[in-house]
């Protein structure tokens, strides 16, 4: 019997700093073991890199995913950038000779690529169209907007729900899995495709170690990591971090600084900054460039607590990978801007966090004390939610078909 070939269709793979890239990375290494052939064919812009990966990832795409700053697109360019898309995948059928027996997954898409693959699936005969595992990764809008100011949450959810309706239709329900990444999502996707979403694992769920007793008896708390970008708080954090050093002498704080983050060129006077606070304060540790995947979970592991000062603006209805990071650690707890999803979330969980006002020193500065006194268990809940959540999303992935 031949293997079953999987297909990871990602256009928002541009680089390996990048969710895209642990999800790829994670995939064909798991297949491996349970005799399923995994193909990614990522953005052209991905670097030469890839070579090491054997070609089992290659530059395809030119249709990109993320545009316009993820706001919603006028109607013409939507469906330009669909009919491009709808060309690429075309051309990607022929060059591989995909056909019912294979699977087509699409993990991170917004609706142009929801509606070009519609396109195209629905050209095909019915015979031959391959399974397909749809991931909805961002808020999918809101039917009924209560103000100007989700204006925009009704764009979305018109556009998606042109897309993934026209998907639905596009092929047999037995060969398509639509998914997504949390309750909120789950309830807004059925709401405007008026079809069955489950819920799948977080997409950089990697196994855990528990903390090492090296540094038992002081904290730590990470203040920020990941790529740059001015909507989780970069410049409050910056602004505030000798300070909060200075307040806490009990608690090591550390900071990750992506210099090789696109959004790190816009603070040209950050890495001075971290360096000079290193040398002023003896609790404040800073990490530079591109953490390995490995580097990064040790990082995760190694701290007791850890800062998501994101704006509310943006991450209002906007998940986080560092929420997911968190939740899998029954050590580490989470500190986080109020009204976010990430605050609901938790609430929802039932997870211990600690939440603070936006911008407010003072107001974090008292989650940060309270965090540190509480000396009692973190209380692990094990509900079916959270089980399904944490668990290894190739895994689950590579079980649908």
């Amino acid at each position: 019997m031949a293997s079953i070939r999987y297909f990871l269709i990602d256009p928002g793979f541009e680089d390996f700093d990048s969710h895209h890239s642990s999800v790829a990375e994670t995939l064909i290494g798991d297949s491996s073991s349970t005799g399923k052939v995994v193909t990614v064919l990522a953005s052209t812009k991905l670097s030469d890199s890839v070579k090491k990966l054997k070609g089992k990832i290659i530059p395809f795409f030119t249709t990109p995913c993320y545009t316009n700053n993820l706001e919603p697109l006028p109607a013409i360019k939507e469906n330009e950038l669909a009919e491009k898309f709808q060309t690429e995948l075309s051309d990607l059928f022929r060059l591989y000779n995909i056909n019912q027996n294979d699977v087509i997954v699409l993990h991170t898409a917004f609706s142009h690529l929801f509606l070009g693959l519609a396109k195209f699936l629905s050209c095909i005969p019915k015979l031959h169209t391959p399974n397909l595992i749809v991931c909805g990764m961002f808020d999918p809008g809101i039917a009924s907007p209560n103000c100007l100011d989700e204006a925009m949450r009704y764009c979305w959810f018109l556009k998606n729900k042109l897309s993934l309706s026209f998907l639905a239709r596009s092929l047999p329900s037995e060969k398509l899995v639509f998914a997504t990444s949390c309750n909120e999502y789950k309830i807004g996707y059925e709401a405007l495709t008026g079809s069955p979403f489950l819920i799948h694992p977080a997409i950089n769920s990697q196994p855990s170690s528990p903390p090492s007793d090296e540094r038992k008896g002081k904290k730590r708390l990470l203040l920020f990591v990941g790529s740059v970008k001015e909507d989780k708080g970069t410049d409050f954090i910056l602004s505030n971090s000798e300070r909060l050093c200075k307040s806490f002498p009990g608690v090591d704080f550390v900071l990750h600084w992506n210099t090789n983050s696109p959004g790190s060129r816009d603070y040209v006077n950050a890495e001075p900054q971290l360096r000079k606070l290193v040398n002023l304060v003896n609790n404040f540790e800073v990490l530079f460039g591109t953490l390995s995947t490995e580097q990064y979970e040790q990082l995760f592991d190694s701290v007791q607590g850890a800062i998501a000062s994101y704006m509310p603006k943006k991450y209002k209805h906007k998940t986080s990978g560092v929420f997911w990071d968190i939740l899998r650690r029954s050590h580490c707890n989470l500190l986080c801007s109020k009204d976010t999803w990430l605050e609901r979330e938790s609430n929802f969980m039932e997870e211990r966090a600690y939440f603070f006002d936006y911008g407010d020193i003072d107001s974090m500065i008292q989650a940060i004390k309270e965090w540190e006194s509480n000396e009692s268990s973190i209380g692990v809940k094990s509900t079916p939610y959270k089980n399904v959540i944490c668990r290894s999303f190739s895994e689950w992935l590579l079980s649908r078909f």
